[in-house]
């Protein structure tokens, strides 16, 4: 009776190592599809480019970088001149030479600094003897790491058409011209993509509901532990395809998107590429958020500006507008809003002591409104909050914008349209 307890129990471990070999080629099978998809097939888009990042109410401007299998997280890196606070990375150095005595800490520093003057960061009078070892000053800064649980306060990832180099300018169009028209290879290409992402999903719900139900009989740590693999190694990837969206690339759509100032907004572009977090939308007129100041007709210092933090980034605003004829009279003040700028801009808020004005309006070059209030001085400071427009190739997470449909008809469904005859009621 023993020897048959002993042979029922060593069959029971041999089925039981057989049963997770199989799982385990079968996993390897499927990761090694998923390896197609370890990073997001959107954000691959701007990879080793320059771009602003908006996470929250801070902007982040650098060169893309995404590491493999790193669930939507990627880094910023910022140009080699916008680093932030050189001299604390100097002093590290110095530090660490002066401790170790190692020359190499010395040589990095003088590199960095000869580097530094270079590209005008420091000042060229400026010498290690200068650095000072301070503990509580902010430490440099060359990147931004954005991790994915950051993700949900991510806006947007945009790269203007104002910023492009002459090289890059022309990538584009040609990367636009292979989405408005694919080559035979390139539809190709992305039915493989489609079909590997197809089985890849299959085979995870196949493996997902057998290893549901064989484990059953294990105990729940181990049940635990292989459900921890099967999230990790098949459903963590996700599904990629989307039929409704699928039929749209390379055509002008609609979206709905909560932007930036919190605001619900409708912008229109080429639907580029999409995945389950993210969509590009390539020619967007993205409007920018900018606020300045006056003080009676003359602008402030330092104003306009975005009402976000740049980081890596110097945004230089022009002047946009001018305060004209205003007059003062009896605790009323009068004044001409006017567009000094080349493109068309929106007035939307005006501040004025105690008093907000809201307009909502779009100004063409050279036009202007007429504003009349309360004042308690004939030069009062304002602060006027605008939005300008530039065009931009740009990313969403998918959690903060909406297709709302096509934009134009593909040529196809045209022809059926306008064959169809008026119908009188």
């Amino acid at each position: 009776m023993l020897e048959l307890l002993l042979s029922g129990e060593v069959l029971t471990l041999l089925y039981t190592i057989f049963y997770l070999t199989l799982i385990g080629v079968i996993i390897s099978l499927i990761y090694g599809i998923s390896e197609w998809f370890s990073r997001d097939r959107v954000i691959k888009l701007f990879e080793g480019k320059h771009a602003f990042v908006f996470l929250g109410n801070e902007a982040y401007y650098g060169k893309i970088k995404i590491p493999a299998r790193s669930g939507g997280s990627f880094e910023v890196l910022f140009p080699p001149e916008r680093i932030e606070n050189p001299e604390a990375l100097l002093a590290y150095l110095i530090e660490n030479y002066k401790e170790t005595g190692d020359r190499k800490f010395l040589e990095e520093a003088k590199r960095l600094l000869a580097d530094f003057k270079r590209r005008n960061i420091l000042p060229p009078d400026y010498a290690l003897e200068k650095v000072v070892i301070n503990p509580w000053a902010p430490p440099s800064l060359v990147s931004r790491k954005i991790y994915a649980n950051e993700l949900g306060n991510l806006h947007a990832l945009i790269i203007f058409r104002d910023f492009l180099e002459e090289e890059d300018f022309r990538e584009r169009w040609k990367e636009l011209k292979r989405v408005f028209h694919p080559s035979f290879f390139g539809r190709l290409k992305r039915k493989i993509y489609n079909s590997l992402a197809y089985v890849k999903d299959k085979l995870s719900s196949t493996i997902s509901k057998t290893t549901g139900a064989y484990l059953s009989a294990f105990s729940p740590e181990i049940r635990k532990s292989i459900q921890e693999i099967e999230t990790k190694l098949i459903t963590g990837v996700g599904s990629v395809y989307d039929p409704l969206l699928e039929n749209s690339i390379g055509r002008i759509i609609t979206v709905q998107v909560q932007d930036v100032d919190g605001e619900v907004k409708l912008y229109q572009g080429i639907l580029r590429e999409y995945s389950n977090n993210f969509i590009a939308i390539y020619d967007v007129g993205y409007r920018i958020q900018l606020v300045t100041r006056f003080k009676g007709s003359k602008e402030m210092n330092g104003f306009p500006r975005p009402i976000l933090s740049f980081h890596g980034w110097v945004f230089e605003v022009g002047r946009h507008i001018e305060i004209r004829n205003m007059s003062f009279k009896e605790g009323q003040l009068s004044f001409d809003l006017v567009n000094v700028s080349k493109n068309p801009l929106r007035i939307e808020k005006i501040k004025i002591g105690g008093n907000e004005l809201s307009f909502y309006r779009v100004l063409f070059p050279n036009e202007s409104i007429s504003v009349k209030t309360s004042s308690e001085t004939p030069e009062p400071v304002m602060e006027i909050s605008y939005e300008i427009s530039k065009e931009a190739d740009i990313i969403w997470p998918r959690t903060k914008v909406k297709v709302v449909g096509l934009g134009d008809y593909p040529p196809r469904l045209l022809s059926e349209i306008l064959k169809l005859k008026k119908v009188k009621i």
